[in-house]
């Protein structure tokens, strides 16, 4: 029967290994028994010092036995390392097993693993209450270099037995968010869940802020060894960039309009200029395609900015063409520039509302005449942000990479179009490097349009396809800067149609930054799964451990206590001694230790209701 089911009964695994000093003493007599009847020049049967040695012997070993568990134990307070594993072990045991990932070596953290946290937390500074065996102190050494570089406290990961952590693919499905300070490992995780997700043949989309080079350059190796093609997008690397239209696919014009709006700011959706702007954006696209011309960042910017007059004279040629004929200006000219003192444009404007039959006004075109008749001074106030993202946005590079035309010519060979709305048909990997270091404010738009688009892309795959197609697998790091509707609206219903998130940041206080404390929640309920690498934040400390719930946590209390009276005999005295064994119901992962965790470790609650304590992998290939 368990030990744990009774009731005074508590674990003590930090105690002087008593068994190696008895099993010193049998082994040692053992011998000693040995030696002495093999000298003894005494007339007696040899074989009795021989049977009671080897006993003692015997009865030593089996101590040692019962102690190794105890040092062990007590080993793992002190020691951490790096752990490794080679690229192509990693590839052919994710392949072999295409159901389950892969997430390094840990163990299930429970009420049992908290209790000893506790036990140690109340020890001293140096811990000095564990006498680790003098035999084990050699070995500590070996790794003490190794312990400092990493970090934390190396004991937290040394409270349970250590494998390796396999988990269903299926519990990615709902989506994860990942948590971790600089430098503590959060990349090389990311590195990890990529590849191993491009193991399943999922479809990779890396939304990166930094350029990451060793994230990079690995996820490219593996596509290489794949066979999967691989796509890198840069704005300050232009020559080996892609080329990307974030409006190339689209449903609805209103999608069009919708994604560019979603970068405006604004204090919500309903804010009057972010409206206004979404407006003027839409009845440009809708005249665009009135005059079957293609909607891009450079046409729209242009058409809005300055060019709305020239576009409202192209839609008015075709309107006349097609309802007076091709030779409508020799027809009708003159008249129409009479109707405006001789300028034939807003002659034109004249003509087609108070003299065209009205029932074959076209609302594209009516639209856009009412938007060059607005007032200037009013629409340049309530554009006055819209304005500048524009100029962000197709100025260049940008002007090619993400408003691209077809050359036909060696330069679409270096730097191909990618839609993705293909990708995530035909399958491949996206590496969207946004140099964010450099340029914030313009990587946070284009990180913004590019999720909008792939989140287009998931809403047409659930409505036209019936969420049938490749698994597709969207890694954003630092998505705090980048969070918006689309986002929260894939996260929210795109499970549907097999699209599945990683979000990654620091803290939770950066999504409450960028948003607000409810928009931050909500992100982070909308996710099953939680990574959480060193965090020294209270806020995402709390939140993290709440995600481990409560325990019974044994305590031993004792008190001391002596006495006399005032009416008794000079002697009589009274005194106690009390040892008080109790329970109280606290935190099953203390939200302390979290600022204590080494790097290349974490902690995680995963969809399927497991709560594990995990070490990270260095992943060796054969170029590293």
């Amino acid at each position: 029967m368990n030990k744990r089911h009774h009731n005074f009964w508590m674990e003590n695994l930090f105690r002087p290994v008593f068994e190696l000093n008895l099993a010193v003493i049998w082994i040692s007599g053992g011998i000693f028994t040995l030696l002495a009847g093999v000298t003894s020049t005494m007339e007696a049967d040899a074989r009795l010092p021989m049977l009671v040695g080897f006993s003692m012997i015997i009865v030593g070993i089996i101590r040692i036995k019962q102690g190794v568990p105890l040092m062990k134990r007590q080993y793992a307070l002190f020691v951490n390392y790096f752990y490794k594993i080679k690229g192509a072990k990693f590839r052919k045991k994710n392949i072999a097993h295409k159901d389950t990932a892969f997430l390094g070596r840990g163990y299930e953290w429970g009420p049992e693993i908290a209790q000893r946290a506790y036990q140690v937390m109340n020890m001293s500074t140096k811990y000095t209450d564990v006498k680790l065996p003098f035999i084990l102190k050699p070995l500590a050494m070996q790794f003490k270099e190794t312990t400092r570089k990493l970090g934390g406290k190396p004991w937290i990961h040394g409270l349970g037995d250590e494998e390796e952590i396999d988990a269903s693919e299926s519990i990615f499905h709902a989506h994860t968010v990942i948590f971790g300070n600089p430098g503590t490992g959060k990349t090389t995780l990311l590195s990890m869940l990529s590849r191993g997700a491009m193991h399943r043949d999922n479809v990779i989309i890396i939304v990166d802020p930094k350029n990451d080079n060793d994230w990079r350059s690995r996820v490219q190796a593996e596509a290489e060894v794949m066979g999967v093609p691989f796509h890198f997008f840069h704005p300050s690397h232009p020559s080996q960039s892609c080329r990307i239209d974030p409006l190339n696919s689209y449903s609805r014009s209103t999608e069009l309009a919708s994604r560019i709006a979603s970068l405006l700011p604004g204090e919500s959706d309903s804010d009057p200029f972010v409206q206004f702007a979404w407006n003027c954006i839409y009845e440009i696209i809708e005249a665009m395609l009135y005059i079957e011309e293609k909607p891009q960042l450079t046409s729209i910017g242009h058409y809005l900015m300055i060019g709305k007059n020239r576009l409202a004279e192209k839609c008015l040629h075709k309107y006349f063409k097609s309802t007076i004929g091709e030779n409508w200006l020799q027809q009708k000219g003159k008249e129409m520039a009479g109707l405006a003192n001789g300028d034939l444009f807003n002659g034109m404007i004249a003509y087609y509302f108070n003299v065209s039959d009205s029932s074959l006004h076209v609302k594209a075109l009516s639209d856009m005449l009412n938007m060059v008749m607005h007032d200037a001074a009013h629409m340049s106030k309530m554009l006055s942000s819209t304005a500048p993202l524009f100029a962000q946005l197709t100025s260049k590079p940008l002007d090619d990479l993400l408003s691209p035309t077809l050359h036909m010519d060696e330069r679409d060979e270096l730097s191909p179009i990618v839609d993705i709305d293909r990708l995530v048909h035909t399958g491949g990997v996206l590496y969207v490097a946004l140099d964010s270091l450099s340029d914030q404010m313009v990587a946070s738009s284009i990180g913004k349009l590019i999720c909008a688009d792939v989140c287009a892309a998931s809403a047409r795959r659930y409505n036209f396809e019936k969420g049938e197609g490749k698994r597709v697998s969207i890694f954003i790091d630092e998505a705090h800067a980048v969070i918006n509707e689309p986002i929260l609206n894939m996260l929210a219903v795109a499970r549907g149609a097999k699209f599945e998130l990683y979000v990654s940041s620091q803290t939770l206080p950066d999504y409450i930054a960028k948003t607000s404390e409810a928009q931050a929640r909500r992100i982070l309920g909308l996710a099953s799964n939680l990574f959480c690498l060193r965090v020294n934040d209270n806020i995402t400390q709390e939140y993290a451990t709440e995600n481990f719930g409560e325990g019974n946590i044994k305590s031993v209390g004792y008190s001391l206590n002596s006495g006399t009276s005032t009416t008794g005999a000079l002697g009589e005295f009274s005194g106690g001694l009390k040892e008080q064994l109790s329970e109280s119901r606290e935190k099953l992962f203390p939200a302390t230790l979290l600022g204590d965790l080494p790097n290349l470790q974490y902690i995680a609650r995963l969809a399927d209701g497991r709560k594990m304590k995990g070490r990270i992998p260095f992943i060796i290939d054969k170029a590293a």
